[in-house]
Order: C-alpha cells, then structure tokens, then sequence
C-alpha cells in the first residue's frame, strides 16, 4: 500500500521496518534484556492490601516465583514470601525503567517470620559506591540475595528514593 505523501517519498513498509528490527537484533544493536524476558511468562500481582505481619509492620500481598509487581519509586514496596523448611537463598531482583535519577539511598530488608530477626542491604551515597543505576548496569537489572533459614512468611520490604519504573520479582533457591 502506498503512502501519496507531498514530497513523493513513500511511506516505509512493514516488512522493511520487521528486517530493520531483526538485524538490530541479531548485530547486538538493540540490548537484548527486555522487560517481556525479566517477566518470563509470570502474572501481574497487585499488591496494595494490608497483612498486619508483625508488631507495626505490614505487607502488601504474597508473592511467589509464579507473579511479579510492578511499581515506581521514590516509594516503598512490601510483600511476603512463604519459604519451607531447609536452607534458602531469597533473591529480589527488579528491572529498571524510565530510569531519570538514580537517588542516593536503596535500602532492601529481608526479615525471619515473627520479624525478629532482620537482613538489611543498603546502597547509601556514604557506605557503598555505585548507585542503583549503576549496580543495574545495562541489563538493568538490579539484584541482591539474602539467605533465609526459618520456614514461615517472610515480609521483604525494598525502599529506594530513585526515580524509576520497576517491575519485581522474587527467587527461593535451595542452597546447597
């Protein structure tokens, strides 16, 4: 189908924008981490509920390897991860969009159930170099673990005073 525009130029077609695309691919061109490939086929969950979990603590939702949580910070994000028992490697990871400004402060918090006992991992302008952005590189993705040994509901809460989209999700790996 031709495009009669005034300069005579015609319009680009279909397919010559898809070959476009595919060689950008295929040449590294175009990074090849995307959001589609972080989600990986997992549901959207909302989290917006209120799960008292502990004394003046609360969550958000459950959330498990099967749903991922979308979200913008500056902000706070807190959610439950159910782990059995045994040794376990609990991993959030989150991908980075719209990335404006990196902030000065990233705090993640892993907690033992009945919170307890708490893991905290901070990127802090004074205590780490590198910031959120930086540590995400050009996959932009962003992740850290913490090893979890109690069984039960462990609330997880991930702060940051970046300016950003993220998409989360979470990893209960068996440790060996």
């Amino acid at each position: 189908m031709r495009d009669n525009r005034r300069d005579g130029s015609e319009a680009p077609s279909h397919r010559g924008v898809t070959i476009l695309l595919a060689t950008s691919l295929l040449f590294g061109c175009i990074d090849a981490t995307s959001e589609a490939t972080f989600i990986g086929g997992r549901s959207e969950k909302i989290c917006d509920a209120v799960y008292p979990v502990c004394k003046g603590k609360v969550a958000g939702c459950t959330l498990d390897e099967n749903y991922y949580l979308t979200g913008t910070f500056p902000g706070t994000r807190k959610f439950l991860v159910e782990t059995p028992q045994g040794d376990w490697m609990l991993r959030v990871l989150l991908f980075l969009e719209n990335r404006l400004s990196p902030g000065t402060e990233t705090e993640i918090i892993w907690y033992e159930p009945g919170c307890a006992d708490s893991y905290p991992y901070q990127i802090s302008k004074d205590k780490l170099a590198g910031d959120l952005f930086q540590q995400a590189g050009n996959t932009q993705v962003f992740a850290k673990e913490r090893p979890i040994t109690e069984a039960g509901d462990h609330l997880v809460e991930v702060y940051s005073d970046s300016t950003c989209r993220y998409d989360l999700r979470i990893e209960v790996v068996k440790r060996e």
